[in-house]
């Protein structure tokens, strides 16, 4: 039997409909841990929110997420992570185990020196900090019971000498949340955190150069360009095709992919890894994207969509496209759209079979399974 504890933020609450990335990692990951707890002998605990729904144990140390609870909110509420992370270590006699989906394991590496058991940390966190990172983390390297499993490889590369055990790729509910369309449709799609990270800036402008049918599903955050804010208002002239909207909840966004004809994604940052970028090639919607970070592991260039090189300057590898920038971007755009038939229909294919291949979450939680075997065996 492993006795695992899944430790997570309780920021906000881990449910089928949670927006932020690693709760959605979390809610995927801990649910199929629960269907194979019998046939894997698994005993889980999850340290969330009590407002969580999950279908294991939780452990918390306040039933409302933090950001539900006006006494804590954004002000307090890495206090009360502490506070829960503090609950779970204490508890470690009851547990083989620690599985820890908190930033990049910041808040839980200063407990780690007084840890008997295993902790995993799989990083989640943002590298735009990469010097903070290197100074931060590099003061815990020589900890031996810490283990870390990067989402993509090309996210080891600010840290490299940390001691990774495995790189797991994020998985998705195919066969039932996110379903193929073998033909498409005719517009232009992008949905996420309406940031300048994720490009939406230039997404704009792009949309407008091609002139095609466009449909964009912002996350509204306060850092969010004020076009954005003006556009998801009505309270600027709206841009001649572009549909906006910010009403559609994440599971229904696949019925929006199935009915695209690309993805646009012109992420500004090293995207350590894009879950909407599975998710739309799961539903068969081509990739259009610049080359950081994950991309160019998750696009096969010129098979499942087009990767295209930021700039002259920033040359990420030898793609199809040329052009580099906007003007990259906007070939492949019109590349895809001026595909016959039957080969568009190929790339939608073979979209969603590389999904199917390496981006399921049944495979997913049968690595981590592994890997806390493994890790469990090095103690």
């Amino acid at each position: 039997m492993i006795r695992l504890a899944v430790v997570n933020s309780n920021f906000v609450s881990i449910n089928r409909n949670t927006k932020k990335g690693t709760e959605i990692f979390d809610y995927i990951l801990i649910k199929q841990l629960a269907k194979y707890a019998r046939r894997y002998n698994l005993h889980i605990t999850a340290f969330a929110s009590g407002d969580s729904r999950l279908p294991v144990k939780i452990e918390s140390v306040n039933y409302k997420s933090s950001i539900e609870d006006k006494e804590i909110g954004i002000k307090h509420h890495k206090t009360f992570e502490i506070a829960l992370v503090s609950k779970a270590l204490a508890m470690q006699d009851q547990f083989d185990i620690y599985h820890v989906n908190i930033g990049n394991g910041d808040i839980v590496l200063p407990f780690a020196p007084f840890m008997k058991k295993p902790i995993l940390v799989t990083m989640h966190g943002s590298f735009l900090e990469e010097k903070y990172n290197k100074k931060y983390l590099a003061l815990f390297k020589n900890l031996k019971n810490i283990y870390f499993v990067s989402i993509s490889n090309v996210q080891r590369q600010p840290l490299p000498n940390l001691n990774y055990v495995d790189t797991i790729y994020h998985g998705i509910d195919a066969k039932r949340a996110w379903k193929f369309n073998s033909v498409g449709g005719d517009r232009i799609i992008w949905a996420g955190r309406a940031i300048r990270e994720k490009g939406i800036n230039d997404l704009i402008r792009i949309i407008k150069k091609v002139n095609k049918p466009s449909f964009i599903f912002p996350l509204i955050k306060e850092e969010s360009p004020r076009l954005i804010k003006q556009l998801t208002e009505g309270t600027c002239q709206p841009i001649p095709l572009l549909t906006v909207s910010k009403e559609v909840r994440r599971h229904n966004l696949g019925i929006e992919f199935q009915k695209s004809k690309l993805f646009l994604f012109p992420v500004h940052w090293e995207e350590p890894f894009g879950l909407v970028l599975i998710e739309a090639m799961a539903s068969g919607t081509p990739i259009v994207a610049y080359g950081r970070g994950s991309v160019p592991e998750i696009v096969q260039d010129g098979v499942t969509g087009y990767v295209v090189n930021p700039s002259p300057d920033e040359i990420k590898g030898d793609f199809i496209i040329k052009k580099t920038g906007m003007d990259g971007l906007c070939e492949a755009i019109e590349r895809i759209y001026a595909m016959p038939v039957w080969e568009y229909c190929q790339m939608r294919q073979l979209c969603r079979e590389r999904v199917e291949k390496y981006f399921t979450m049944q495979q997913m939680t049968k690595k981590y399974i592994e890997t806390y075997k493994k890790v469990i065996a090095k103690i």
